[in-house]
């Protein structure tokens, strides 16, 4: 996934504004959240006391009331009972019969009189029961008026809340959004520069290394100017290849899978020949393979591992490159029996700069170049996955959605 010759690399800036907004979208949906439950916990609260002082102020009305009618002169001792804000078409007779004065008992209690909710009183003093009722039914009624009116009011407040969240987090992110855009165009600026200097720089050390008029001393010094200047080269692809990656989408075409591994099988073939490695694909001639991405960084993904692969394997080992196509998914998994890995490592891998160790040599199993894979599969919306032990050797898996239409 690099440029072409006096490319530039694709401009991040889209990618950049689609990352602050969903950033403020989070945001501003969290100080909504926050407001909500805030707004909840005050309409409850005061929907709570007003309902409370509503019932103690009638209560305390219902008491005088009871105090008035126990103080009236008389002996009789029928209960004496007062019904405030009887319905309409509700009798006197038809209301007290209903409330049964005998049989309530002391104290406040909730009746229903004429299918309205009452509020009763019933207290005994010197054989004589005096009972008040009040009609809570206006009250009930104000009640809601007023939780409603709170709720829609509490709507229109969180509704601002993730207005305001969302207009504070763009002015918040706005620094950190251009800091990351210098940043990114700076990699990948850099990465595109250096690439020429680095290609020539390489091709003169390859060069020099033709040259038959050199020592042994010298000779080995060339040799490894020339692996330095390849490990550069692979360094800088790296970082124009992370830079660019997630604002590529755009550049998707089908890719078939099986043959990328066909052509990195082929370039590493020389190097698999010298090390006495078999380096093989395993595929299904009918199956396709096909999925969507950017043909140079999924072939950059693959070649990595593979050559990964190849650094830690020895004469009479093998290679292999399996692709599976199933549900929905294509899978190619780079598999070697060389010198293995630590499972308990396998998940860690693929953090920049987390390198894995057989433990008994100074060879690194993964490290940068895993984290880099990575980032090009999950920009293909894929998922890559770490499998080994050490001395049974190892197994990278890329698993990519098929793309739609491919018979996968």
């Amino acid at each position: 996934m690099t440029a072409r010759p006096g490319e530039r690399p694709a401009d991040p800036s889209v990618a950049d504004r689609a990352l602050l907004r969903r950033a403020s979208a989070v945001v501003a949906i969290q100080t909504g959240v926050a407001a909500a439950v805030v707004v909840a916990a005050v309409i409850a609260l005061v929907y709570t006391l007003s309902l409370q002082e509503r019932r103690e102020a009638t209560e305390h009305k219902l008491r005088d009331k009871v105090a008035t009618e126990l103080s009236a002169t008389g002996s009789d001792t029928r209960p004496g009972v007062i019904i405030d804000g009887r319905p309409d078409g509700c009798t006197d007779d038809a209301a007290s019969a209903e409330l049964a004065p005998a049989e309530l008992p002391q104290g406040v209690s909730d009746v229903e009189l004429c299918g309205a909710p009452f509020l009763a009183y019933a207290v005994d003093s010197d054989g004589r029961r005096a009972v008040a009722a009040i009609n809570i039914a206006g009250q009930k009624e104000e009640t809601t008026r007023l939780a409603r009116l709170s709720v829609l009011v509490g709507l229109v407040g969180v509704i601002a809340a993730a207005g305001l969240g969302w207009v504070v987090s763009r002015r918040a992110v706005r620094p950190l959004g251009d800091a990351l855009a210098s940043q990114r165009r700076f990699v990948a600026d850099a990465s595109h520069e250096l690439r020429t200097p680095v290609a020539i720089l390489h091709t003169r050390a390859q060069l020099l290394q033709r040259q038959e008029s050199t020592g042994p001393g010298q000779r080995h010094e060339i040799d490894q100017l020339v692996d330095d200047a390849r490990v550069l080269a692979d360094v800088v692809n790296d970082m124009l290849l992370s830079a660019e990656m997630q604002h590529r989408r755009d550049h998707h075409q089908p890719v078939d899978l099986a043959r990328v591994a066909t052509e990195v099988t082929r370039s590493f073939a020389a190097n698999a020949d010298d090390a006495g490695v078999d380096l093989v694909v395993d595929a299904d001639p009918a199956s396709s393979y096909e999925v969507a991405g950017v043909p140079s960084a999924l072939r950059r993904a693959v070649a990595a591992l593979v050559d990964n692969a190849m650094d830690h394997v020895t004469a009479g080992c093998t290679v292999s490159l399996r692709l599976t196509a199933a549900d929905g998914r294509v899978r190619v998994s780079v598999v070697d029996d060389g010198e293995g890995l630590d499972s308990e490592l396998a998940s860690e891998l693929t953090r920049r700069f987390r390198r894995g160790s057989n433990g008994s040599t100074e060879r690194h199993r993964l490290g940068l170049g895993l984290a880099l894979v990575d980032e090009v599969v999950r920009a293909h919306d894929g998922v890559l996955t770490v499998d080994g032990r050490l001395g049974e050797g190892a197994t990278v898996t890329l698993t990519f959605p098929a793309r739609p239409g491919s018979g996968t």
